[in-house]
């Protein structure tokens, strides 16, 4: 028997030209399968103005055959068993509501969904772009074209092979996608590189949460579960409150999202209940059996939303959208009776140009625009009370939102103990990375899971947090949280970039520890002295800029902790016959300071 609804799809047009992706078998009774409409992207003109000049499915019929691959449960057998089932092409069809979010939020210009061209490659990060040009998946995956348009096609297929007495019966749970909520857990099943080799990958399972959803109906969905090439189709599970087994939420997209060709380490997901409703009733024999897919209100599951709603509310909530000259990043509210928020110094102290005058000339009366999405969206003036200009070791700043009211604002707990910050903690990633807020539908920061990876220590003083969190452009002062306390325990500043091949480390984020910064706001309060936030510069100490710079040499390793920290990878790097050069790379949506940050 099957061991679950997910299988691989194959699209064969002849005997050296077969594509593959993942599918979903959406019913087990009509043997019917959903997949996504890249497995055609050879035959799309990406440059035809008209995305409704589609083959019909007679015609596609008459060209090319389908089948699924379906994995067999044999307990008597030392090794797994794959039986092919042919299928026929029942409908192909766009799914407008999508192609809308991604046309008003995604321009083609700076977005691209698919598996870049060469000259991008490097802005990957090794393991991702080793993964993706595996040999046995490089000529029949299917995800080649570039135009959004492709991503946006789902095909449904009929299982015709008499051998489909194998599937499993069972029925799916379909969950109604305005349940989703961005930090639910979510699972992705599918086989990547398709058919290339399914005895290694068949149904793979990686998991992730919502970290944003997009659209005005939740058109689409953001996870930070890290696919590959062939997982386009794959089905994605949730298990909400009140279930006993996971739902089907929907179905992968796109296991790729480039913005401005840099790698954002999302997976674009469509809700299964948008999908199924969107299939068009017009010249469709079969609609009338398709309706009992689409759950209709009086049958659809009495869930709730879960449990960790408030909470993902409450800790986001006090992140704030920066907009400086024509950048912009993330700020944290940490005292909402007084207005004030911390992010990073070259946030509001953006780099226009590779001059250093116009790196370090300062403003005294330099004012920024703050957005709040929560408990109301408004536009705030606020004015930088520190730095004055960008010039110090520590990338933090501090600036007081002007004409405001306490209850327009919501702050977050702070973490007030070294002891507090471990290695191995579960912690969230929050800010406004690729999308700011006043241009897109979805209002909400965007939430990325993670853990401490290590804790660089100045004399025993944690002075940098390195995460697995994935980041973008965008999130430099975001909140780096406790997943167990809510806390916050630092700022995300930057993540590595290998200055020799371009690539860039998503999953590597840096962040300063808030233990380092709360002391001398709280200083500040009392003496109302802007001179005492000075010491938030560490400007005369050579091992914090060492460490931050990436320079630091042998004579420092007796104050650093190096369990997984910086200096470690830069040796790690060295030792390797073609030595590799890394250096932090901002990820606000600006140049930063010149020299230890890289423009991209």
């Amino acid at each position: 028997m099957l061991s679950n609804f997910a299988v691989v799809v194959r699209c064969i047009e002849s005997y050296q030209n077969v594509r593959s992706c993942s599918g979903v078998v959406i019913d087990f009774e009509r043997g019917l399968v959903l997949t996504s409409g890249s497995l055609l992207s050879c035959l799309i003109d990406t440059n035809a103005a008209d995305r409704q000049s589609l083959a019909t499915v007679d015609q596609l019929a008459k060209t090319l055959k389908f089948e699924i691959i379906v994995k067999l449960e044999n307990n008597h057998s030392k090794s797994s068993s794959f039986m092919a089932l042919k299928c026929q092409l029942r409908s192909r069809w766009y799914c407008r509501q999508v192609q809308e979010v991604l046309d008003n939020s995604m321009p083609s210009h700076r977005w691209s969904f698919t598996i870049p061209p060469e000259k991008q490659w490097d802005n990957m990060d090794d393991g991702t772009k080793a993964a993706n040009t595996n040999p046995l998946a490089e000529e029949n995956h299917s995800n080649q074209k570039s135009d959004p348009s492709v991503i946006t096609q789902f095909l449904l297929l009929q299982i015709t092979d008499t051998n489909k007495k194998f599937l499993n019966s069972d029925p799916i749970e379909m969950a109604d996608r305005r349940l989703l909520k961005r930090g639910d857990v979510v699972e992705v099943i599918s086989t990547p590189f398709g058919d290339s080799y399914p005895l290694i990958f068949y149904n793979s399972s990686t998991k992730g949460i919502i970290s944003n959803i997009c659209g005005k109906k939740n058109q689409l969905f953001l996870t930070d579960a890290r696919c590959l090439a062939g997982s386009e189709g794959g089905a994605v599970v949730c298990k909400l409150a009140g279930q006993s087994k996971a739902s089907l939420v929907g179905v992968v997209m796109s296991p790729f999202c480039f913005k401005d060709t840099e790698w954002t380490g999302f997976t674009l997901v469509v809700p299964i209940d948008l999908i199924l409703t969107s299939l068009p009733s017009k010249h469709h024999p079969l609609v009338h059996d398709f309706m009992a897919l689409k759950l209709p209100n009086s049958t659809r599951s009495n869930l709730t939303p879960n449990s960790d709603i408030s909470f993902f509310d409450k800790v986001s909530s006090a992140v704030v959208y920066i907009q400086s000259l024509s950048s912009w990043g993330s700020g944290v509210v940490i005292d909402r009776y007084k207005g004030l928020i911390i992010t990073c110094s070259h946030v509001v102290h953006p780099c226009n140009s590779n001059s250093d005058d116009d790196c370090n000339h300062g403003e005294s009366d330099r004012k920024v625009r703050v957005l709040t999405t929560k408990p109301i969206k408004r536009w705030y003036n606020a004015v930088v009370l520190y730095p004055k200009q960008h010039c110090q070791v520590l990338d933090v700043a501090v600036i007081k939102i002007l004409d405001f009211l306490p209850s327009q604002l919501s702050s977050i707990s702070l973490c007030k103990s070294d002891s507090a910050i471990s290695t191995g903690s579960d912690i969230l990633i929050i800010g406004y990375g690729m999308f700011p807020p006043h241009t897109y539908e979805a209002n909400e920061p965007t939430v990325t899971r993670g853990s401490i990876a290590s804790i660089c220590r100045i004399n025993n003083k944690p002075m940098l947090i390195q995460t697995s969190a994935a980041i973008q452009c965008g999130t430099s002062g975001g909140a780096l949280i406790s997943k167990n306390t809510g806390e916050l325990l630092g700022i995300t500043v930057s993540k590595v970039k290998n200055v020799n091949s371009g690539g860039i480390y998503t999953y590597i984020s840096f962040c300063i520890p808030v233990t380092r910064i709360y002391p001398q706001i709280v200083k500040y309060n009392q003496s109302k002295d802007i001179s005492d936030l000075k010491m938030l510069s560490y400007q005369n100490d050579s091992a914090v800029g060492q460490l931050w710079l990436m320079k630091a040499t042998a004579a420092n390793y007796r104050q650093l902790d190096l369990r997984y920290t910086m200096q470690k990878i830069l040796c790690e790097y060295s030792s390797r016959p073609h030595k590799q050069t890394l250096m932090i790379s901002s990820c606000s949506r600006s140049e930063v300071l010149k020299g230890s940050y890289k423009k991209y």
